[in-house]
């Protein structure tokens, strides 16, 4: 019996041993967390430098060139203070314009951790991440009368074409007029085109974007009393453009209405049925035909429509090509029934931008 009592004692350093490993891992995962995280806490405090200076000098630009210069230096910041220490494919920085005014940038690095994963479910891998929001007073863009519209003279429907700002706010949105402001009419296919040449189209302001809406009477273009008259058969389509302030490319969220007694909007879902094209253009020349040396679609060739995705910056110019109606409603999809050619807008330069990080 003493004999096994000091060989049970003599095993004692064994358990020792064995408890002092298990418990090895843990207090490893947990001094080696500490270790893991102020690693991460030197890369946050990096990429937020990065971020703040970058979406500043972003937000600070008045054209696109300057706006994608700015960008460019803090993705070489980036890649020059991170990439090379984590790998050029573990940063990744975006920037975005929420609205005319606010614009966000974040960056994010993903890090192999050193210690932390040998905790319990905890991986091997963490993403610092940090953004910076940054307001401005959003641009004012100045808009001039079409270079030149086309509105098909053959159609059977009348056609009319109206100028408005749509505002990208979803406050103004919720107003009577679903922020579109301004409905300001410009061209028309009568068979002697109407004069609107008296009109004066508004100035866009806070976050809002020149916009187009065609309004469409069916069997009406050789029946001036229908144009307007309430019971007949009327369709509008709305651009509701908004533009990315930095990039200055246009989306256009296009909604349509049959409009009923002369007040009442059923919607109709645009997703499927479009009946706009847009192209932008370097200069007056490409917004030809090919046929006559431009890069537009020849009239009456059937083709799917473009929707630009290229920045419309001051001196180029914007396409339009409507089909008056939608493919569901017997559309030859030519998207030539009305043509018009806009010069891109223009931001009226505003002294005071007053920018800041909000964020």
């Amino acid at each position: 019996m003493p004999n096994a009592c000091r060989s049970f004692k003599g095993d004692e350093g064994g358990a020792v041993v064995l408890i002092f490993a298990v418990l090895l891992v843990p207090v490893v995962g947990f001094l080696g967390a500490a270790v893991d995280y102020g690693v991460a806490l030197r890369v946050r405090t990096i990429e937020q430098v990065i971020s703040d200076r970058t979406a500043l000098l972003v937000a600070d630009a008045d054209t696109v060139a300057a706006a994608s210069a700015s960008f460019s230096l803090g993705q070489n910041e980036l890649s020059k203070r991170l990439g090379t220490k984590v790998g050029q494919d573990n940063t990744n920085i975006i920037g975005s314009w929420l609205d005319g005014s606010t614009y966000k940038l974040t960056i994010s690095t993903k890090l192999s951790t050193m210690f932390i994963h040998l905790l319990p479910n905890m991986s091997n891998q963490m993403i610092v991440s940090v953004s910076t929001k940054v307001v401005r007073v959003a641009p004012v863009y100045e808009t001039k009368p079409p270079t030149s519209s086309l509105l098909s003279p053959e159609a059977a429907d009348y056609n009319r074409i109206y100028f408005y700002c749509y505002s990208s706010d979803p406050e103004r949105q919720k107003e009577a007029d679903a922020g579109r402001r301004g409905l300001t009419p410009i061209a028309d296919n009568a068979t002697n085109p109407t004069d609107y040449s008296s009109q004066t189209s508004p100035t866009c302001t806070k976050n809002e974007a020149p916009s187009y809406m065609l309004r469409n009477v069916r069997n009406a273009r050789a029946y001036p009393n229908r144009w307007d008259d309430k019971k007949q058969e009327v369709y509008e389509y709305y651009t509701d453009t908004v533009i990315d302030t930095g990039l200055r490319i246009q989306t256009m969220k296009m909604k349509g209405y049959k409009i009923v007694d002369g007040s009442t909007k059923i919607y109709i879902d645009m997703t499927k049925d479009q009946i706009l094209e847009t192209i932008v253009c370097k200069d007056l020349s490409e917004c030809k035909t090919k046929k006559d040396g431009g890069i537009l679609s020849n009239s009456n060739e059937k083709h799917e429509p473009v929707t630009t995705k290229d920045s419309c910056e001051e001196g180029k110019y914007m396409y339009y090509g409507w089909e008056d109606r939608p493919p569901s409603g017997g559309s030859d999809k030519d998207y030539d029934d009305i043509r018009l050619v806009v010069s891109c807008p223009k931001i009226v330069k505003i002294s005071d931008k007053k920018i800041r990080i909000i964020e």
